[in-house]
């Protein structure tokens, strides 16, 4: 996946609501590093196929390439961080979910995030080096509060298979492949695969692997001019009769229509 966007950016969740909400609330997967900082407000996100639940004063963490979704109810306020693939960075290569009750490190976090707003908005002379040395306090950030780990939100054992699941489904959803596929890959029964699914998302392995499906349908319509039927063919459907029957099943709406823009007032 391109991604044209600035190595950093802070955005305010309000803002980020402001986009076609499928673009984040639907399972999805990014080419750079994010970080949301929660400030207020409840909601769910969804990473690797595990949903958890957060409040106020929470960060969480997911690496490019890994699969997510998060609700952003009207009440929620905070920042998201994206950060560049740099490997200087030493960004933790799995993703994180903390409750940060230290009050010191809520604020470290806020002040670097203003910063690096700043200095975008600027766009000063050296903002590549400043920006680079801003990446280099988020991370010491994160292995601190990784390392104190007061508030972690662990996953439960029992939802590994799900977190497997949801790696490999990010790696493959454009195979064409079923669940079936996917159980025999991970050596479990389908049954058994979207059980456990059930239980760390709420959703069966099918529902995640359709939305994950319909999630990048959507993006292509939307941000390239590629027909409907080599839609089709990138993400491993059988027919382009195949694909607008499923798309319309899941959207309600054809694949041409949800591509027009929509009508203003």
């Amino acid at each position: 996946m391109t991604d044209s966007s600035p190595a950093y950016s802070v955005l305010s969740l309000g803002k980020l609501r402001m986009r076609d909400a499928w673009r984040i609330e639907m399972l999805h997967g990014q080419s750079r590093h994010r970080l949301y900082w929660i400030t207020r407000g409840q909601g769910r996100v969804t990473v690797n196929c595990i949903t958890r639940g957060f409040g106020p004063n929470t960060a969480v963490f997911v690496p490019a390439g890994v699969q997510m979704a998060l609700e952003l109810p009207s009440q929620m306020q905070g920042l998201e961080l994206c950060l560049p693939q740099d490997g200087a960075l030493e960004l933790p290569e799995t993703p994180f979910h903390l409750r940060i009750t230290n009050i010191e490190a809520q604020a470290s976090l806020t002040s670097h995030l203003e910063r690096i707003e700043r200095e975008r908005a600027a766009r000063a002379p050296a903002m590549a080096r400043a920006m680079a040395g801003y990446g280099l306090l988020i991370s010491a950030w994160m292995e601190r509060e990784l390392t104190r780990a007061e508030g972690a939100i662990l996953r439960e054992r029992t939802h590994r298979l799900a977190e497997q699941f949801g790696a490999m489904m990010e790696q493959r959803f454009r195979s064409g492949r079923g669940v079936a596929d996917y159980a025999e890959a991970l050596a479990v029964t389908p049954t058994h695969l979207s059980r456990i699914c059930k239980e760390a998302a709420g959703r069966p392995a099918h529902a995640l692997l359709t939305e994950r499906i319909m999630h990048e349908a959507r993006r292509l319509l939307r941000d390239t001019d590629m027909p409907a039927r080599e839609v089709a063919e990138q993400l491993g459907f059988s027919s382009a009769a195949y694909f607008t029957r499923a798309f319309q099943q899941a959207t309600g709406r054809t694949p041409s229509d949800f591509r027009a823009p929509p009508l203003r007032a």
